[in-house]
């Protein structure tokens, strides 16, 4: 009889750290036993990564030219999936255009998938507006 309760309180253990596990994994947040290790784990490796160094505005300048120029070019193609060429070739240029507005200290909408059209005319009217061009 005891060894059944010993095995069932084990048992319930490993479930009980499956389960904190899963959450873990789903949810972000690690088991409250093992945040202070998770913190120092990420400011160790925070210390440890590298600061990246800023890209210069010229060269975002010629993605964004090169990322407009294909925009067009699938605008007016003809190939198959034509919708989705499009969507990711939208999606690249707001990524340029937002990188492009940070590193000249322009505002950014902060927009999780691509820009609305009036906010990529007015991120673009503000690097024209600033001096700037692709």
């Amino acid at each position: 009889m005891p060894y059944m309760l010993v095995n069932l309180t084990a048992l319930a253990l490993v479930f009980g750290s499956l389960a904190s596990a899963v959450r873990w994994l789903t949810g972000g947040r690690p088991p409250l036993v093992l945040r202070p290790l998770v913190r120092r784990a990420q400011a160790w490796r925070a210390a440890r990564r590298p600061v990246p160094e800023p890209i210069p505005p010229v060269l975002l300048a010629l993605e964004l030219s090169r990322l407009a120029s294909h925009v067009r070019y699938v605008e007016q193609s003809n190939h198959p999936n034509k919708a989705e060429r499009l969507m990711a070739a939208r999606l690249a240029y707001d990524h340029a255009l937002r990188d492009y507005c940070r590193a000249v200290d322009i505002p950014v909408p902060t927009a999780i998938r691509g820009l609305s059209r009036e906010q990529r005319f007015h991120m673009e009217s503000a690097l024209i507006g600033a001096g700037h061009d692709w």
